[in-house]
């Protein structure tokens, strides 16, 4: 081959690469015009939920779609839901003010329909007329309303902190934030720190979209979603959020004696914050059942209560309250647990809400003070 027919076959193919790329990127640009089906401008990316103290805190406004309704959830710079909800009136017979703390559970969805403002107008039937403060985020647990408490609790001074703990929390606690806390020279949870996965691939969405080449940011994004995230999960490995309720082997609970111990020593930590300003007999948690818990005892998928026994136990010993919703609900859901839990999710529907929120609420109305 003479150096002319290769210098001919080059121009050829560098002009052929420099066609496909080009039409590569004019593709890459229409889709994301028209729909996208692979965004690359990660519009809706940023940093507002990055914590040292309670690893993500809620942004101040956000999109959400949930079983066909779109709503926005805002939040103050305390991370507390707005608006608060304050019931007044004249057949009030007690005023109280309660501080939510949860996950997605106690978050909820639109206004309208969230656990703490359900509960807050149930209480007004039995003329107790409340402030209820929302404090739930996704993924909280017990590790992270530790540090929430100590900074909630004293600048609220509520009279009554309500805490939703479910299955979800062990491992959240256990897994994802045991590694992340903080502690002082005293040994205490001051803050659990930003998840490395969850930054990389925020920070790395937004260097990305600086990128005028959209081919630049398909190569970035490709590169942080198939490596970089990955080989972070890898050296932090989540198990499967259920994997303690799942067990129905009857020494599941001693198989699991390290993960409980840490998830009790998070509640007690807990507990001993919200001492520092309020009584025990103010505390008080509630546990939710999971459609899987009200399954017949004969189903194999039916799960067992290791979680919520525990919750009870560490709430008994440092007297604080304790309300399991699974044997009111059992009986309100009438034999149809399915029809109150969102299809293919593990969260409650709206009908589900508002039975939770009203058999919380009537323990509330019993509990003394």
């Amino acid at each position: 081959m003479t150096r002319r027919t290769l210098r001919t076959a080059l121009g050829q193919f560098l002009l052929v690469a420099v066609i496909c790329l080009a039409s590569l990127e004019i593709a890459l640009r229409l889709q994301q015009a028209l729909g996208p089906l692979y965004d690359l401008e990660a519009r809706g990316v940023d940093l507002d939920w990055y914590s040292n103290e309670v690893n993500h805190k809620p942004k101040p406004h956000e999109q959400f779609r949930v079983d066909g309704l779109s709503y926005t959830v805002s939040y103050d710079d305390r991370g507390i839901r707005q608006p608060v909800t304050r019931i007044a009136g004249a057949e009030c017979v007690r005023q109280v003010s309660l501080l939510f703390l949860g996950d997605s559970f106690i978050m909820g969805y639109d206004d309208a329909h969230t656990v703490p403002d359900l509960v807050a107008r149930r209480l007004r039937d039995a003329g107790v007329c409340a402030t209820a403060y929302n404090a739930g985020n996704s993924s909280y647990a017990p590790a992270i309303f530790v540090p929430l408490a100590r900074r909630l609790v004293p600048a609220l001074r509520p009279d009554y902190v309500v805490i939703d703990i479910d299955e979800t929390d062990l491992v959240d606690d256990v897994y994802r934030y045991e590694p992340l806390i903080t502690r002082n020279a005293r040994g205490e949870n001051v803050g659990v720190r930003a998840s490395p996965s969850l930054y990389a691939f925020s920070a790395g969405l937004i260097e990305s979209r600086g990128h005028w080449l959209y081919l630049h940011r398909l190569i970035d994004k490709l590169w942080l979603t198939l490596v970089t995230v990955p080989r972070l999960q890898r050296e932090r490995p989540l198990p499967d959020l259920f994997i303690v309720s799942r067990e129905r082997d009857p020494q599941a609970a001693q198989q699991h004696g390290a993960e409980l111990a840490i998830f009790e020593r998070n509640i007690a930590e807990l507990i001993g914050v919200i001492r520092q300003t309020l009584p025990a007999d103010r505390i008080v948690f509630i546990s939710h059942p999971h459609l899987e818990h009200l399954l017949p005892p004969d189903d194999a998928r039916h799960w067992n209560d290791i979680v919520r026994s525990r919750v009870a136990g560490i709430a008994a010993a440092h007297g604080a309250f304790h309300f399991d919703a699974a044997p009111e609900l059992a009986r309100r859901f009438a034999g149809r647990p399915q029809d109150y839990y969102l299809t293919d999710d593990m969260h409650f529907n709206f009908r589900g809400m508002g039975e939770y929120a009203r058999s919380v609420a009537d323990f509330l109305a019993q509990t003394p003070h």
